[in-house]
């Protein structure tokens, strides 16, 4: 994490290129050090704010909806309700969000307009007992 209060120089080990430019392809041999660090921060991550677990990722958004809707999806396999697997998006969404929808095993509804006293509300008391998702 990067602190405005402190020198640039203490972040600069995070720039080298053995960090930063690892292919994700690369063999797991070659990587077993990167690994058993990043294993060992989740840990530490996971100790200090009391979570059972910690996902290191991208600073991507696609990748934060992405990973969100595979834990509502697992959360509802969890409770025994596999049937439920609709993902109700509006129109207007961007294109990743229906896309991510859809990596995650998801059916998508697209649905007009938002409007919750009408459309939005139908759209969700006819499809209540299969949605996953809004």
């Amino acid at each position: 994490m990067y602190d405005e209060t402190q020198c640039s120089c203490t972040t600069l080990p995070l720039s080298r290129s053995e960090w930063g430019n690892i292919h994700p392809f690369a063999p797991k041999n070659q990587v077993q050090g990167y690994q058993h660090i990043l294993q060992d921060l989740e840990g530490y991550l996971s100790e200090i704010t009391g979570f059972s677990g910690t996902s290191l990722q991208p600073n991507s958004g696609a990748q934060g909806e992405f990973s969100g809707l595979m834990v509502i999806r697992s959360y509802h396999e969890s409770r025994g309700d596999s049937h439920r697997n609709i993902c109700l998006i509006p129109s207007s969404a961007h294109g990743t969000n229906p896309a991510s929808a859809v990596m995650a095993g998801m059916r998508v509804v697209v649905v007009g307009t938002i409007n919750m006293a009408t459309s939005m509300r139908m759209s969700c008391v006819k499809r209540q007992s299969s949605m996953l998702k809004i």
